[in-house]
């Protein structure tokens, strides 16, 4: 890594610097941004990693968030933080931060807190898991209740191809929308984690030699699948899991040169049933979040949608190319 540009500062750039190397010179403030660049947490997450008590640790989230290293983002009820995306014109906080991470081999609590960061990961995804199995019979007739995917089934036809060869639908359920990509490709494989969403598809499409079914945890879906597709869709999947930029570089990963993405989700809301009722993890998104994990993976962004739903809920279509080679 090439060290810090050295710069002249002065007046409130330094009392930046200040405040940042200041919220630095604690050997647990540094553990958090290290845990913290594994995933986002909630502060009971946190105070579980830490093993310590939340007044004590919120003390240490809002010197971190103070001094730029940090954005809480409430969900609802919770509040999770979360480490800065990267932007074009960097901080000291964020250059401070790469730097600083950089040597994270070197921390003494770095296995212990990976360990239990992948124990808390692993009980969201099995939480997950447990919902979806359970629902998967009923999926398409329990989303009508809340909201009709036919609402936004046929828009996702619009910022597709006119015609691909192989499009992924990521977290297709009980394969809901693939008769509808079907219209647009030769092949459609369907991807979930759920095995019971899988073999809901398997019955749904049983003798249908273009379509194909994967059962793949969708944080690396890119070592389960083996041909690039011109196109992949993931309709109402991110605010399912817990890491979704982890999903978007996996996204770009499986897509030709030139492919396109058609994300669909959840406008920011703060309907907290969602979360209880359906095992949402994230109450939506703005798009400005999803804009810079896009950016960030490499995508470019063609075009963008937002519309009502005749509800208490708005939806965010973006279609997203991959770079040509």
């Amino acid at each position: 890594m090439e060290l810090l540009e050295v710069k002249v500062v002065s007046g409130d750039g330094s009392k930046q610097i200040l405040s940042a190397l200041k919220a630095l010179s604690d050997e647990t403030r540094i553990r958090i941004l290290h845990i913290l660049s594994l995933s986002p947490l909630n502060v009971q997450e946190i105070t579980e990693v830490l093993k310590m008590g939340q007044s004590r640790v919120s003390r240490h989230l809002k010197i971190l968030t103070d001094a730029g290293f940090l954005i809480p983002e409430r969900e609802g009820s919770w509040v999770y933080y979360r480490i800065p995306e990267e932007k074009k014109v960097p901080t000291f906080s964020s250059e401070v931060t790469e730097l600083l991470l950089s040597y994270k081999e070197n921390l003494p609590f770095r296995t212990t807190d990976q360990a239990q960061i992948s124990e808390i990961l692993s009980r969201r995804d099995q939480k997950n898991t447990y919902y979806f199995n359970n629902v998967a019979h009923d999926w398409e007739s329990i989303q009508k209740d809340v909201l009709d995917p036919a609402i936004y089934r046929k828009k996702i036809l619009s910022y597709l191809p006119d015609f691909s060869s192989l499009i992924y639908d990521l977290g297709c359920g009980p394969g809901g929308l693939i008769p509808y990509l079907l219209t647009k490709s030769d092949q459609v494989i369907g991807v979930d984690a759920s095995p019971k969403m899988v073999e809901e598809a398997e019955v749904a499409f049983t003798g249908n030699t273009h379509v194909s079914l994967i059962r793949s945890p969708l944080e690396n879906v890119a070592s389960y699948v083996r041909e690039k597709a011109d196109a992949v869709v993931a309709s109402m999947v991110l605010h399912h899991l817990s890491n979704p930029p982890a999903v978007i570089r996996e996204i770009y990963k499986i897509l030709k040169p030139g492919g396109t993405f058609c994300l669909v989700d959840l406008k920011k809301h703060n309907q907290e049933f969602m979360r209880d009722n359906f095992s949402d993890l994230w109450l939506g998104f703005d798009y400005s979040l999803l804009q810079d994990w896009l950016e960030l993976s490499g995508f470019r962004i063609g075009s963008y949608e937002e519309f009502d739903t005749g509800n208490v809920f708005k939806i965010l279509i973006i279609q997203a190319k991959k770079k040509e080679d």
